[in-house]
């Protein structure tokens, strides 16, 4: 077995894991009335995201990684690279959005802020949906590149308006703006508004601590259940910030091949690189699933309930009559 076939066993484990564990993530806030809040519908829009991208970008390079050729003609060559690109920027607003939402809950409004799904904020899930076509599509107008097959990376893939000229490269405004734009600045506001959210949470926990360890009064109960609800709180902004830092982690290699291949002409970035570092990135497709599996209780006991309910598996707390 070759490093492109190494390389598409991955992509298959990623199909079998990524594609049940999103739709489960989907399915268990759908049916769960109490994951009937923005943060959880965010969450489960995410996860929609994942599952689409492994369907629409993830399955079409198994095969053809495994057989090192592109198998599925030229409007999937058009349209593969089209879906990384899109769901690359979906996943950044998703992101975002949920960064944003902790930024409500917890810094801005954590008075009256109730996270109930109002018209407003669903037309909002479907701007996240909507924007990313757009800068897609002006690049493509702009000539931003066009799409094709690259034999040495066994994909489809959108080439860069690059000019070479006595072997150096030249990088057009165009290509400025985009780094710029889909990576350094939306990860710029994740940060500021997960260092608020982090920074806030802290300081309301430790003065609500002292309140309650001073003198007892009738308002005692009440200030522990705050202290309860801006614990939860906290520890949902922790889960925020692993999903982004995983999301990093997956893209980052991927995006410092690819700007070395293309803008370093000192550096001769081998194939397998890209492969490795482009199988990297599709591991950030099952890595929500996971983070949910490990941090969130609520979302493993809603499980077992929904598995309870169409008999998977038995109640632990019944016990068998003998």
């Amino acid at each position: 077995m070759g490093f492109p076939q190494v390389i598409a066993a991955f992509h298959a484990t990623y199909d079998m894991i990524g594609l049940p564990g999103n739709i489960l993530v989907i399915v268990v806030i759908i049916l769960e009335s109490r994951f009937h809040v923005m943060r959880y519908i965010l969450l489960a829009s995410l996860a929609l995201s994942d599952f689409l991208l492994l369907i629409l970008v993830n399955s079409f390079r198994i095969k053809s990684i495994a057989q090192e050729r592109w198998l599925y003609g030229q409007t999937m060559c058009y349209l593969n690279p089209f879906f990384v690109r899109y769901f690359y920027t979906n996943t950044v607003l998703h992101l975002v959005a949920v960064s944003y939402n902790r930024y409500l809950a917890i810094v801005k409004s954590p008075l009256t802020y109730d996270g109930a799904i109002t018209k407003t904020r669903v037309v909002f899930i479907a701007l996240i949906w909507i924007i990313p076509v757009i800068p897609i599509s002006i690049g493509l107008f702009q000539g931003w590149g066009k799409y094709a097959y690259n034999p040495e990376l066994i994909i489809c893939e959108q080439g860069r308006a690059i000019d070479r000229q006595n072997g150096s490269i030249m990088m057009s405004e165009n290509m400025i703006v985009v780094p710029i734009a889909t990576i350094i600045m939306p990860f710029l506001v994740i940060l500021v508004l997960n260092v608020s959210v982090y920074k806030t949470a802290n300081r309301q926990i430790n003065a609500m601590v002292v309140q309650v360890n001073g003198p007892v009064d009738a308002e005692i109960t009440q200030q522990q259940e705050m202290v309860s609800r801006q614990l939860r709180d906290r520890k949902a902004a922790v889960d925020v910030t692993i999903i982004i830092a995983a999301f990093l982690v997956c893209f980052l290699p991927f995006w410092v091949t690819g700007i070395c291949r293309l803008f370093v002409p000192g550096i001769d970035v081998p194939a397998e690189a890209d492969l490795a570092t482009a199988c990297i990135f599709f591991f950030s497709t099952i890595c929500n699933p996971i983070i949910y599996s490990i941090r969130k209780r609520e979302f493993r006991s809603a499980v077992k309930k929904m598995f309870r309910r169409i008999g998977v598996c038995q109640d632990s707390n019944q016990n068998d009559i003998v």
